[in-house]
């Protein structure tokens, strides 16, 4: 009796270590992260911490895919095909309110009082010189996005309100300029760095997003991966931090990666500055709850979202 009590204790002290072996494991093992972005300055951290290893440095095996519009990006994280992306405050929002769940994790890159994102432009050789003559001039934007918001507020600044406030659907970036710089149409609102592209083309800056806290761009990660890999975000987040590092203190050691990744015209890849980045932080709540009543005005948004739906602040402490 005495041999057979041991038998079954020496057993299940070998299960005991066996399973506990198998949950250390399971809790230090990192899963692998497919992560969307687009060939914008703004993701320029995360081109920055693939190439320079800092994932792999983490532990970490991230396929980043990338997107030639948001639209695409959404509809993958909508239909799963990726844990996570970059990209505005707006669309993961809209996302969470049809009913997939997100977390908005970290702000990775946001606006300063010198620095924007965004510029409305009035077309080479045109009357327009200040963003209030545009009184009942129709705007080039992608509607129901951050790009509207930001031209809707910069026109509001300008005194045009209500019906004196008009827009004109063009989703597409790339034609918008070209129809911009062609004359096609009379103003347009575009990101750097086509601000800069087209002001050097004989466009007209006439105002931009500098100090608008909601052109901030954020990492993403759908709340099934959050729950299921915390550390795996985590990780994420601390390579990203090392990437900020160096753009920030050696911006020409990593202007190879820029050109490679991001779409610069030609003529500015040699000179166009690297960008800096703030430390990640999270998005200020006031800010996330103007967005959704923003959204909902546009009725891009069909009910209330608290921010704590939105935001997980978990990774970054």
């Amino acid at each position: 009796m005495k041999k057979l009590l041991m038998s079954l204790s020496l057993v299940l002290l070998a299960a005991l270590i066996v399973f506990s072996g198998c949950a250390k494991k399971k809790e230090t093992e990192m899963a692998k992260i497919r992560f969307g972005t687009l060939p914008v300055l703004q993701s320029l951290d995360v081109y920055v911490a693939m190439e320079m290893g800092y994932f792999n440095e983490e532990g970490l095996k991230v396929d980043v895919i990338n997107f030639n519009t948001a639209a695409e990006k959404d509809i993958a994280i909508t239909a799963r095909q990726i844990d996570g992306y970059f990209g505005d405050l707006f669309t993961p929002i809209v996302i969470e309110g049809n009913g997939v769940d997100i977390s908005v994790v970290a702000t990775n890159y946001d606006t300063k009082a010198k620095r924007h994102m965004f510029g409305v432009l009035a077309k080479p050789n045109s009357p327009y010189k200040d963003i209030s003559d545009l009184k009942s001039v129709p705007v080039a934007i992608s509607s129901n996005s951050v790009i509207h918001y930001v031209t809707e507020s910069l026109l509001n600044e300008g005194g045009i309100k209500g019906q004196n406030l008009a827009t004109m659907e063009s989703k597409n970036i790339g034609l918008r300029m070209q129809m911009l710089m062609s004359g096609q149409v009379e103003a347009a609102t575009l990101p750097e760095p086509l601000v800069t592209a087209a002001v050097k083309g004989g466009a007209t800056k006439l105002a931009d997003d500098a100090g608008i806290d909601a052109s901030q761009t954020v990492f993403i990660f759908t709340e099934e991966f959050c729950k299921k890999h915390p550390k795996s975000v985590n990780a994420f987040l601390r390579a990203i931090e090392k990437a900020h590092k160096i753009i920030n203190t050696e911006p020409e050691s990593v202007r190879q990666i820029m050109v490679s990744y991001v779409r610069l015209p030609e003529p500015m890849k040699a000179k166009y500055p690297v960008p800096t980045f703030p430390a990640l932080h999270l998005p200020d709540e006031g800010m996330v709850q103007e967005v959704v009543e923003w959204l909902k005005g546009v009725e891009a948004l069909k009910r209330d979202l608290e921010y704590s739906e939105l935001v997980n602040g978990s990774f970054l402490r």
